[in-house]
């Protein structure tokens, strides 16, 4: 019987963490069409297989590559963080690939991207490290100033 109570209450404290992380996704504080708004004044370009070699590759700057969905909690959740590295520096470009569009499906075969959000550090057309699912702004930003320092030494 005490088994059945608590295999119950797990059960019922489960549905309610989903309910919470539910209801803060899609009531939170982070107004998604705002966010938007910001990545496209920020000047965060939404790259795709046409543009990518000239956006990316040939960039003479660091290049933070979002790789996301639009459906996908941790990749809108991962918004603010790609808003906040694309103002930190004017030597950090930051672009974003959305794999659910039919005209980025090369892009995501070659960096063999099967998960979201993944997030790509590149400096001179070379990946130097990739994120896979959510990652801290502080993580991201570590990565981000150490290949600026680099970059400037050269």
């Amino acid at each position: 019987m005490k088994k059945k109570i608590g295999l119950i209450i797990g059960i019922m404290l489960f549905i309610g963490g989903l309910i919470t992380i539910s209801l803060v996704y899609y009531n939170g504080d982070n107004n998604q069409e705002e966010l938007e708004e910001e990545v496209e004044n920020l000047g965060i370009i939404k790259v795709t297989d046409d543009n990518f070699d000239e956006e990316v590759l040939k960039s003479d700057k660091v290049v933070v590559v979002d790789f996301y969905e639009n459906m996908c909690p941790p990749c809108n959740l991962m918004i603010p963080t790609i808003i906040n590295i694309a103002k930190s520096s004017d030597d950090v470009k930051v672009v974003m690939v959305n794999i659910s569009d039919s005209n980025t499906t090369t892009l995501a075969e070659k960096y063999e991207v099967s998960a979201t959000p993944t997030i790509f550090v590149l400096k001179d057309g070379k990946v130097e490290k990739e994120f896979l699912g959510a990652t801290s702004e502080d993580t991201l930003m570590k990565v981000v100033k150490e290949q600026l320092e680099s970059k400037n030494e050269e």
